[in-house]
């Protein structure tokens, strides 16, 4: 069982910082959330290699998602690079996914201006993803396409590259009034982040919500799912006593 905890967590913590933390509480693996460029380059990659943990996962930075969902013909030339770098930095460092979003819904004319073209990035990213044993994730989101089952594999479908696979992320499927496991039975995702959820507070830490998740590992389990449990709660939670939450996360998957 492949355990991994998200560095989005752990913000605003250099990720650096981050990814020796959780090497230091038993973590082998991580998913690395760049939170700016530096840590998208293959120069940052060489110093994570230095440490005991992979970055088998990383999720395409949201602070760049303007770039790679953007159909302005300049900003197009600067995704591929910015793809380019943050694939050579995941070879480094020994990354099998790269996680992104479903597109926004948008009204028809903003539709004809974004949907291509921003399909076309996200191919070029699943091309050169395939060349370096790397699978893109299609991650479901209530603001997005992917806000149902049905729309995410749609989305997939849509999309038409076979290394884009659909992936699920429990709150998120929780916000959009989906319990995880139908989410995850319809889907069969490739890759997983997992959090609670209870009212209105999302990507609560695990076991503080409302998460059926004896239910939701037997579902997992039924798939025969063989990708990355990734921990990615809210870094709200992680701002105090962070490598006693951090060791409880770990102690909570393992249990079940």
């Amino acid at each position: 069982m492949r355990i991994s905890f998200s560095t989005a967590a752990l913000y605003p913590r250099l990720s650096l910082e981050a990814l020796k933390l959780l090497n230091d509480v038993g973590f082998k693996e991580a998913e690395l959330m760049p939170q700016c460029y530096h840590e998208t380059t293959p120069e940052f990659a060489k110093e994570v290699k230095k440490l005991e943990i992979r970055v088998s996962s990383i999720h395409f930075p949201l602070s760049y998602f303007s770039v790679l969902y953007n159909p302005y013909g300049g900003m197009v030339k600067e995704a591929k690079n910015l793809m380019d770098d943050l694939l050579l930095a995941g070879e480094i460092m020994g990354t099998d996914v790269i996680v992104i979003h479903a597109l926004p819904y948008m009204e028809e004319l903003k539709k004809e201006i974004f949907y291509n073209v921003v399909t076309e990035n996200i191919k070029y990213l699943a091309s050169k993803g395939k060349e370096k044993n790397v699978k893109i994730a299609l991650e479901n989101n209530p603001n997005t396409l992917g806000r149902t089952p049905e729309g995410l594999l749609d989305e997939v479908r849509r999309i038409d590259h076979d290394n884009v696979q659909p992936m699920v992320d429990t709150t998120e499927s929780w916000e959009a009034d989906i319990e995880p496991e139908i989410f995850i039975s319809k889907t069969r995702p490739i890759h997983l982040h997992l959090s609670d959820y209870k009212g209105d507070v999302k990507h609560l830490p695990l076991g503080e919500g409302k998460g059926n998740w004896e239910m939701i590992f037997n579902t997992i389990k039924s798939i025969d799912y063989s990708g990355i449990y990734v921990i990615e709660p809210a870094y709200k939670f992680y701002i105090d006593d962070v490598v006693n939450k951090v060791r409880n996360a770990k102690n909570f998957i393992e249990n079940i």
